[in-house]
């Protein structure tokens, strides 16, 4: 996950260079924006994999956007003690302000969303207490993002770095799978990924 990520970062960094002053940004109203996310040394003990799609709308005569997502997460928490992986699922609707307006330049905004998420995990690993199961969970989730929208020259295409921040509120439930004694008994293990940053890239494509 830190190479294509690092890779694009660099990419950005390297279009915003080169781009000589003044030039003209295409002005658009509506955008496609996908892209990926990751957690490089954010979070302890956890990695993930973050997938988005957007469809983001300019509102007439103001800074804001409207923006609908849809997003999947694919991760694995590991302590040494406690493993669990998930694929979390879900769709949100938010808003985003740009300081300059126009869909350019630096922005912050926040979302909010219906989620729902299957995982597994271990507990008390390598021990005679060992135990396994596997859960599943109910969320809304709510999200902060502060980042940039920086068009490719004259051209449509942008690329949209940014910083996310937020919080699963769930209803959970679990079983155990594993010792063959407490199968099928459900357990009062929760998710241990609740509150999260990550940093993401996508590709904006307006229109």
């Amino acid at each position: 996950m830190k190479r294509p990520l690092v890779l694009l970062l660099f990419i950005v960094s390297a279009a915003a260079g080169v781009m000589p002053p003044g030039t003209v940004f295409a002005q658009t109203s509506d955008s496609v924006n996908f892209g990926f996310g990751g957690v490089p040394g954010l979070m302890n003990h956890c990695d993930s994999n973050v997938y988005i799609f957007e469809y983001e709308h300019m509102l007439a005569d103001s800074k804001f956007t409207v923006l609908g997502r849809g997003s999947e997460v694919d991760y694995q928490f590991d302590d040494g003690i406690y493993r669990e992986e998930g694929k979390p699922r879900g769709v949100e609707v938010g808003a985003r302000y740009y300081f300059d307006g126009g869909m350019t330049g630096f922005f912050i905004g926040g979302t909010v969303g219906y989620w729902t998420a299957d995982w597994t995990f271990t507990s008390d690993k390598g021990t005679v207490n060992e135990a396994q199961g596997k859960g599943d969970a109910d969320s809304i989730r709510a999200n902060v993002d502060m980042g940039g929208r920086f068009p490719l020259g004259s051209s449509a295409v942008s690329i949209v770095p940014a910083l996310n921040i937020g919080k699963y509120f769930s209803s959970t439930s679990c079983e155990y799978t594993v010792p063959a004694l407490l199968i099928g008994t459900a357990c009062s293990q929760d998710t241990k990924v609740q509150a999260y940053i990550f940093l993401s890239v996508m590709v904006g494509i307006g229109f």
